[in-house]
């Protein structure tokens, strides 16, 4: 099929037509809390120990003069984290700001799947669950002064926040309070820095990953294993990616094992391969003699852990039975994930739910080969025309458009001319 000659501006109409991207993660976790009743404390500690673990927290600086209303810069913040850690203290209610971000955080926990962690210091969860105590206290005053649909808003965020896993601290003295932002530390780090790198150019990605949505089934204890097949350089791996970061929040643990097939090729890969499953779900090191002990390890170890498995670029039966292409063995509601270059692999291990990855469409490929070559979406003038023919006879298969735009970066037009003749001959030679 001929590629259409279209202007650049049709290009850019298509593009915001798309459906939108969730926000790009800026923060790993956003920090909501009453100043007035930790900052110099407990908060304080806390976020010294996130920042000194690597992990990017926003902490709110509540000295700033406020409005009536949180900031944009404020929601922009909420928005682009990955978590939020919301410490509940006995003024917490008294301000309307807290409650108001509250009210945000969740709204992201429902529209983004942020994680939400709600870490009660120095109170009652029932007090946060039904507004008694202290906290009942502020919503008297604020009945007085706001109306009652903001009032029954922010008592529905409390009583949402106090349902959800948390930690529960009474200022026992500082050496458990050091413990509890050890352990607070270690969970944020296990559930939010779990995200992998997927490309700088996430061109095409979103259309594929609503397809891949469509195969899970939502809030069901079955297990399922899912296989995505497809040529080699057809954006497997990339797919599986953004797919793992967007489910990831669902599960208790994952991992994503890579280059399955080359490692299971070394002296004891299978092993090693069963280790750093073992690793990354438990996070401790295990011994492993052999493959059945790891088989059995592992049944042990994770039966009841509800878990997101990829198992990237499988080529051979022996690798499923090592590392478990069942999701069986892990426990309710686990995803297991392969990839694979043969549709036989997924034949041979009775996999009923596949994904083909298809190639790019023509305007997604010449977008994808026009970042590469000249760092922007779309082709100079000057090179429109020979930039659709070279995206023509190249295929629409991302790592071949990746390959050959970055070869043309700053070449002559005779040297863009050589390439595309070179491709047509390829082609050619294919098509007979």
């Amino acid at each position: 099929m001929d590629l259409p000659r279209r202007s650049p501006k049709l290009y850019s109409l298509k593009l915001r037509n798309t459906s939108p991207r969730p926000p790009r993660c800026h923060y790993d976790v956003f920090l909501s809390f009453r100043g007035e009743d930790t900052r110099k404390t407990f908060t304080d500690s806390l976020y010294k120990a996130l920042i000194g673990a690597g992990i990017h927290t926003f902490r709110d600086d509540d000295e700033l003069p406020r409005g009536n209303d949180i900031s944009s810069e404020l929601i922009k913040a909420i928005q682009e984290s990955r978590a939020s850690i919301v410490v509940f203290s006995k003024d917490y209610a008294s301000s309307r700001w807290c409650l108001a971000e509250l009210v945000k955080i969740l709204e992201c926990r429902r529209s983004i799947d942020q994680l939400v962690f709600p870490m009660f210091y120095d109170v009652d969860r029932d007090d946060v669950r039904g507004q008694t105590g202290s906290f009942g206290s502020a919503f008297a005053r604020h009945e007085e002064r706001f109306d009652r649909d903001k009032v029954e808003e922010w008592r529905s965020a409390l009583t949402e926040a106090a349902s959800l896993d948390g930690w529960e601290l009474s200022q026992a003295g500082s050496r458990l309070e050091s413990e509890f932002v050890q352990s607070i530390v270690t969970k944020v780090l296990h559930q939010v820095k779990r995200r992998l790198f997927v490309t700088k150019h996430p061109i095409g990605l979103d259309s594929r990953i609503e397809e891949l949505k469509s195969l899970l089934k939502d809030g069901s204890d079955d297990g399922c294993v899912i296989g995505v097949y497809g040529a080699n350089g057809i954006g497997k791996t990339t797919i599986v990616k953004e797919f793992y970061n967007t489910i990831i929040q669902k599960y208790e643990g994952g991992c994503f094992l890579a280059n399955v097939r080359e490692k299971s090729k070394r002296f004891n890969g299978l092993v090693g391969l069963q280790k750093e499953l073992l690793y990354e779900l438990q996070g401790k090191s295990h011994e492993i003699g052999d493959t059945n002990e790891g088989i059995s390890m592992i049944k042990v170890k994770l039966r009841f852990k509800r878990v997101l498995v990829v198992l990237d670029d499988v080529d051979e039966l022996s690798q499923l039975d090592s590392l478990n292409g069942r999701s069986s063995w892990f426990g309710k509601g686990s995803t297991i994930i392969l990839t694979t270059r043969s549709v036989c692999i997924l034949d041979q291990a009775n996999v009923g739910l596949r994904y083909k990855v298809k190639e790019l469409n023509d305007e997604e490929s010449l977008m994808l080969f026009c970042w590469h070559a000249f760092g922007n979406y779309f082709p100079l003038q000057s090179h429109k025309d020979i930039s659709i023919d070279i995206v023509k006879y190249s295929g629409r298969v991302p790592l071949d458009l990746e390959v050959i735009g970055s070869s043309l970066v700053r070449k002559t037009m005779d040297e863009w001319k050589s390439m595309l003749e070179k491709l047509k001959k390829k082609s050619t030679s294919f098509d007979t």
